[in-house]
C-alpha cells in the first residue's frame, strides 16, 4: 500500500485535506480510512463580479503513516456547487468531483499536547448541462495549516489552529452564453476548531469548523488499521 500511495503522489501534482487530526501518540496503526461529509461557503471573484458559492462534499479519504512523524494522504468524492449573485448559474446545482492529497507532519509531541503541520492541495470540477447551456467550473485550492491537539478526557480530543490558502479557477460556458473567464479568491488566513471522539479501539468520529478561505463544517467517520 505504501508504494501505491507514493506512486499516485508522483502521478498527480496535487495534495488534499484529509479528515481530522493526527492519531494519538499511542496509536500504532499505519492506515486510516474516513467517510467525509462537508459543507462550506466561499466567494469566487470574477473580473467584474463576485459570486457567493456554496460547496458540498461527500467523499472518502485514506492516510498512511510513512514514518513515526509523517503521514501521506489522498482523498476524493462527489462535489456539489450552487451560486448566488451570478446570473449564468442562477437556479443550478452543478455536480462533479473533488480530489487531492495531503502531507501531515508532527512538529512536537508531549503527553499534554501535539503540534502538527499540514500541506494540502484540492482540485474540484463541477458542471451543469442542458439543451441550451453548458457550464463547467474547475478550481484548485492550495492550503497550509498549523494546528495543535489537546486531550480533553480518555476518549475526547480538542484540535485547532490556523490555515492559509487561495483559490484559482476557470469558468467555461457554451450554448446561449459562450465565454471562458477566470476567477480567484485571494490568499487569506483563517482558523479551524474541532472535536475528535474515539468510539472504540480503532474507530473515531469528529466535527470540525473552519473559517478563512471558506467558512464551513465537516463531519467524518474514521477507521484505523
Amino acid at each position: 500500500m505504501r508504494h501505491s500511495v507514493l506512486w499516485v503522489l508522483w502521478l498527480f501534482p496535487a495534495l488534499v485535506q484529509a479528515a481530522g487530526p493526527l492519531p494519538p501518540p499511542h496509536d500504532d496503526k499505519t492506515l486510516d480510512f474516513s467517510l467525509r461529509m462537508a459543507r462550506a461557503k466561499s466567494e469566487f471573484r470574477y473580473d467584474t463580479a463576485t459570486a457567493d458559492t456554496t460547496i458540498k462534499w461527500l467523499g472518502l479519504s485514506v492516510r498512511e503513516k510513512v514514518s513515526p512523524r509523517l503521514e501521506l494522504g489522498m482523498f476524493g468524492g462527489y462535489a456539489y456547487v450552487t451560486q448566488y449573485q451570478h446570473p449564468l448559474t442562477a437556479g443550478m446545482e452543478l455536480d462533479g468531483y473533488h480530489a487531492g492529497f495531503s502531507l501531515h507532519a508532527v512538529l512536537l509531541a508531549t503527553p499534554q499536547a501535539t503540534l502538527y503541520g499540514v500541506l494540502d492541495y484540492t482540485y474540484q470540477k463541477v458542471e451543469h448541462k442542458s439543451d441550451v447551456q453548458t457550464v463547467v467550473i474547475d478550481w484548485s485550492e492550495p492550503h497550509a495549516q498549523l494546528g495543535g491537539i489537546v486531550p480533553l478526557a480518555k476518549r475526547w480530543r480538542l484540535f485547532g489552529g490556523s490555515n492559509y490558502g487561495y483559490i484559482d479557477g476557470e469558468e467555461r460556458a457554451s450554448g446561449t452564453t459562450n465565454h471562458t473567464v477566470g476567477f480567484k479568491r485571494a490568499a487569506r488566513a483563517g482558523g479551524f476548531l474541532g472535536l475528535d471522539l474515539q468510539t472504540d479501539i480503532d474507530g473515531y468520529v469528529g466535527l470540525e469548523a473552519r473559517s478563512g478561505l471558506a467558512r464551513g463544517v465537516e463531519m467524518y467517520f474514521k477507521r484505523r488499521y
